[in-house]
C-alpha cells in the first residue's frame, strides 16, 4: 500500500451557490458552504491502483464574480503538501491521478 494525503480546497470569499463536489477517499458533497473550504484526506493505494492510477476530483461550486454572474469557484488540490491541479484557466473541475 502506498499513502497519500490530499487536501481539496475551494477558495474566495462568501457563500457558494452550487454544492462542491469531490472524489478522493470517498465520494462527498457539501452544500451551504461558506469559503474559503477545505477537506484533507488520506487515501491508501493498492499495487493495482497505484499502476493504472486512482483519480481525484473537485467540482466546487458556483460564486458570483464581480458583476454578480455566476462562475465555477477557484479549487486546486494539494497532494502531500504539494499542489498538482488548479482551475485557474476557467475550467469546471480540479482533477489529478494518483499513482
Amino acid at each position: 500500500m502506498k499513502t497519500y494525503e490530499v487536501t481539496l480546497e475551494v477558495n474566495g470569499k462568501g457563500r457558494i451557490y452550487q454544492p462542491i463536489a469531490y472524489f478522493a477517499d470517498t465520494n462527498g458533497s457539501e452544500s451551504d458552504v461558506t469559503l474559503p473550504w477545505k477537506k484533507t484526506v488520506t487515501v491508501e493505494l493498492t499495487k493495482a491502483e497505484q499502476k493504472i492510477g486512482y483519480p481525484v476530483s473537485i467540482i466546487p461550486g458556483a460564486v458570483r464574480d464581480s458583476n454578480r454572474m455566476l462562475k465555477p469557484g477557484r479549487c486546486r488540490i494539494l497532494v502531500d503538501g504539494k499542489e498538482v491541479a488548479t482551475n485557474d484557466g476557467g475550467e469546471n473541475t480540479c482533477k489529478y491521478t494518483l499513482k
